[in-house]
């Protein structure tokens, strides 16, 4: 399902990121701004779509457990969070 890959490559974009701004390079600035940037597309999402892609994330952590605090961490980082 194109979804579950979409969701996957924002994972993994968000991931990259974080640990570009925790590393403490020059590219922090970039970074926050990305995370921004993806946010903000985000927010766009109806109702429908934010509790679809909640439940994509969630489906997303049980598959990789390594990351799965991360995973659950992204609505309410993305301001999509609270919303049932």
């Amino acid at each position: 399902m194109i979804a579950d890959h979409l969701a996957r490559a924002l994972v993994t974009a968000m991931l990259t990121l974080v640990e570009s701004v925790e590393s403490g390079r020059d590219a922090e600035r970039i970074a926050l701004n990305t995370m921004e940037e993806i946010a903000y597309l985000l927010g766009q999402m109806n109702r429908d779509e934010r509790q679809e892609f909640r439940d994509l994330l969630e489906r997303l952590a049980a598959a990789e457990p390594q990351h799965a605090d991360f995973i659950h961490s992204l609505p309410g980082a993305l301001g999509l969070g609270g919303e049932s």
